[in-house]
């Protein structure tokens, strides 16, 4: 019988809500918080331990015996908590009851990557969330931040990405290191030269995906070898999560279906 936590002034409650909270604080202990059996299992699979886990007192589940079981198997410390304090750290509307801290992974990029995403000033944690999702299964080999773009463990990121950060290298990163991939850069952006069929994606690339608001940065646009546009047949414009998520299965057709 586990012990339960009901005093918000516990040391694993305050980091939690910590790391929950301050982007700043997950940079500096180099700490990611997942919420949900889905989300935790994921990261388990990929190969990642928490550093230990909080559970609602009430949780049961068929999902978390087998979570608690292997949890248990890699001596995981694993904390009772109250249910309405649990609540109260949760980011979401109806909590599944468990919360778990993983170091902060560090993939490292591939040898002889042939496919990088570039992610300028977008500010939506689900539309970046969206996009490490879909670039997993386009076969990215590497996530490149720029500045002015979300923080990748955002919890709402984290969220939308689905288990993504445990199987994608994501780098943050600037213009210079840019410079130095020796790929094709390729933007995407609505008012772009040629459409997404006309380009050979088979050749090494980096994609350039701009922010909501304004698209391709001015610094995007000086770097980019060439601007790449969706061709619509209706509707004012994709959201950055939609485009690049067409884009890079037009790479991946490309490639592997062609």
């Amino acid at each position: 019988m586990l012990e339960i936590i009901t005093s918000p002034q516990n040391s694993r409650v305050k980091q939690v809500r910590l790391l929950l909270s301050s982007s700043k604080r997950r940079r500096n202990e180099q700490k990611i918080v997942l919420e949900g059996t889905r989300l935790v299992q994921d990261a388990i699979e990929a190969g990642a331990t928490p550093d230990y886990v909080l559970i609602r007192e009430d949780i049961d589940s068929e999902q978390w015996e087998v979570i608690s079981y292997q949890l248990k198997a890699q001596q995981v410390p694993i904390l009772s908590v109250e249910q309405t304090l649990f609540n109260t750290l949760s980011d979401t509307q109806n909590p599944q009851g468990l919360l778990a801290v993983f170091p902060t992974p560090e993939l490292p990029i591939p040898t002889n990557p042939t496919l990088f995403l570039i992610v300028d000033h977008v500010s939506d944690p689900g539309n970046l969330g969206t996009i490490l999702r879909s670039a997993v299964a386009a076969g990215v080999d590497a996530i490149l931040l720029l500045s002015g773009t979300v923080d990748p463990y955002n919890p709402k990121v984290v969220r939308a990405a689905m288990g993504a950060h445990f199987r994608i290298p994501i780098l943050r990163t600037n213009w210079e290191y840019i410079k130095t991939l020796g790929v094709q850069i390729v933007g995407a952006d609505a008012q772009g030269e040629q459409n997404i069929f006309s380009i050979d994606w088979t050749k090494p690339t980096a994609l350039i995906i701009g922010g909501e608001t304004y698209g391709l940065s001015e610094q995007a646009r000086e770097i980019a070898d060439t601007v790449t546009n969706i061709p619509m047949l209706g509707g004012e414009s994709l959201n950055a999560a939609m485009a690049a998520t067409v884009i890079l299965f037009e790479i991946m057709r490309q490639r592997f279906f062609a």
